[in-house]
């Protein structure tokens, strides 16, 4: 695993704790929700963007490779 996924991970726990700390869960839920919501949108595009990114890096190697293949 990259450690640049780890950075997340660590940012959650980080999150979680603060929130429990400020008791947000208790007294005001409904923020508690919303801001569980956002962090969770915000790590779907942070792994969709980190997928993406090495999935062409992938692809391209690919097809430099396929394409070296095919001139022999």
């Amino acid at each position: 695993m990259n450690w640049l996924q780890w950075i997340p991970l660590i940012a959650t726990l980080a999150l979680i704790y603060l929130l429990r700390w400020l008791h947000i869960g208790i007294t005001n839920f409904k923020v508690f929700v919303l801001v569980i919501l956002v962090w969770t949108l915000l790590l779907i595009l942070f792994y969709h963007r980190t997928r993406a990114s090495r999935d062409r890096d992938r692809k391209g190697g690919e097809a430099l490779e396929a394409g070296m293949a095919s001139d022999d």
